[in-house]
């Protein structure tokens, strides 16, 4: 019998969806949603798997059977990555040049927005437009904050304001912010926030 390597492959697919979403602030639900399952899904076949492998041939080598111990490894680093904002930070300046981009195009032309779906690489955006002296992405889909997204704010700084819909503000990255409608950090992953958002 192969050493049970299939539950590490599965558990490499369930942390990358689990990174995907939460590389936003306020996280996507759906993908947040589809790692869980994938997870739940690790998991029992990680057992399964285990109990067959260890049960059919008790005094198999620790060679044969560690790869049963990557998943619970895998696993645990995933959510640890996944906890704050590592996932965000690390991914953002990729994107950075093509959003300011997109808000100076903006602020030449207003009339020029693409019309819908909006989305710059791993970023879907349910609308975008300036308030207030800020380019304000909103997040699609947002899953652990009722709503949530990036504010480039290059004349005016918005931190430590609450606007009338009741946004604050984090400056994360030069004149680039972290807005949400929650006061608290809405990076990462938290699933004790994590609904559906059901519109107005």
């Amino acid at each position: 019998m192969r050493a049970p390597w299939w539950p590490v492959a599965a558990s490499v697919v369930a942390v990358a969806l689990l990174l995907w979403g939460v590389s936003v602030p306020g996280g996507y639900y759906g993908v947040v949603v589809a790692a869980l399952l994938a997870w739940s899904g690790v998991g029992l076949a990680w057992l399964v798997t285990g109990v067959s492998y260890l049960g059919a041939v008790p005094e198999r080598r620790f060679r044969q059977w560690w790869p049963l111990l990557v998943v619970p490894v895998v696993f645990a680093a995933g959510v640890a990555g996944a906890s704050g904002d590592l996932v965000g930070r690390a991914l953002f300046p990729l994107h950075r040049a093509e959003l300011e981009r997109w808000a100076a195009d903006e602020a030449a032309a207003p009339d020029s927005t693409p019309a819908p779906p909006w989305g710059v690489g791993i970023y879907a955006f349910e609308s975008v437009g300036w308030q207030q002296g800020c380019m304000i992405y909103a997040i699609k889909g947002t899953g652990m904050a009722p709503y949530a997204g990036f504010a480039w704010c290059p004349d005016v700084v918005p931190m430590g304001e609450r606007w009338s819909d009741g946004q604050v503000f984090e400056r994360f990255d030069g004149d680039w912010y972290v807005v949400s409608v929650r006061a608290d950090h809405p990076w990462g992953l938290h699933l004790s926030r994590l609904h559906r958002r059901t519109e107005a």
